[in-house]
């Protein structure tokens, strides 16, 4: 009985780490697409100040 205690500690410890272990993943990879979206957002807000400039 013992035995099948340990082991149920056992996996809920793993299941716990691997939970922590895909939301950090998950977090990351939020910045990522986070910043490849802001450096575009900054791009097309560049490029429509030089087509205001040349329009003008």
């Amino acid at each position: 009985m013992f035995v099948a205690w340990l082991i149920t500690v056992r996996l809920f410890l793993i299941c716990i780490s691997a939970t922590f272990i895909i939301i950090n993943g998950l977090k990351e990879k939020d910045q990522y697409d986070l910043a490849v979206l802001h450096s575009q957002y900054k791009n097309i807000t560049i490029n429509n100040k030089g087509i205001k400039k040349l329009s003008a």
